[in-house]
């Protein structure tokens, strides 16, 4: 008997450890499903938070997609500028080149306008004798058209002679 009430003792202390045990498995349970049920919770209102959030940051979504579009927009107008730059730049080596020959073609002008002045004094100095062989040539002219007019009249004399001597060509000659 005493071997019973041993066994029904430690039978006993045993339930009881498992009651106390499960009671002790269902209070952590309660406290466990109370916390989950608080996470829940908090996962409900994060989830709120989240469309509230990305409700609010629409219009920044927005803005973002409008800076990227101009950001794009900026490089190509960076592109644009910089062959604007490069034909600016190679516009301005012409430029340069160009003044570069106006004034080479300023160098040469000044040096014919001094050769013109040269030739203008040359031929100051010779107005005078061709003035004078301008005269001469005038008088030359002159006496040599009263020439051809006496030449003419020369001519028309020999012609009234010859009319006048053709008579004798019809004599025999000897």
């Amino acid at each position: 008997m005493l071997a019973r009430v041993v066994v029904l003792t430690i039978n006993l202390a045993l339930l009881g450890l498992t009651l106390w045990g499960t009671i002790q498995q269902i209070e952590t349970q309660k406290s466990a499903n109370q916390v989950m049920a608080e996470v829940h919770q908090n996962i409900k209102k994060a989830h709120a938070l989240t469309v509230t959030t990305n409700h609010q940051l629409q219009p920044l979504r927005e803005t973002a997609d409008t800076i990227e579009i101009m950001n794009g927009k900026l490089d190509r107008t960076n592109q644009m500028l910089t062959h604007m730059n490069q034909s600016l730049n190679r516009v301005t080596i012409s430029e340069q080149k160009i003044v570069t020959g106006l004034d080479q073609l300023n160098q040469n002008t000044y040096i014919v306008m001094n050769q013109i002045n040269h030739l203008q004094g040359a031929n100051g100095r010779l107005v005078p004798p061709s003035s004078t062989v301008a005269k001469q040539t005038k008088h030359e002219h002159d006496l040599m058209k009263s020439l051809y007019e006496m030449t003419g009249t020369s001519i028309q004399e020999i012609a009234k002679l010859n009319r006048k001597f053709a008579w004798v060509g019809l004599l025999p000659l000897p």
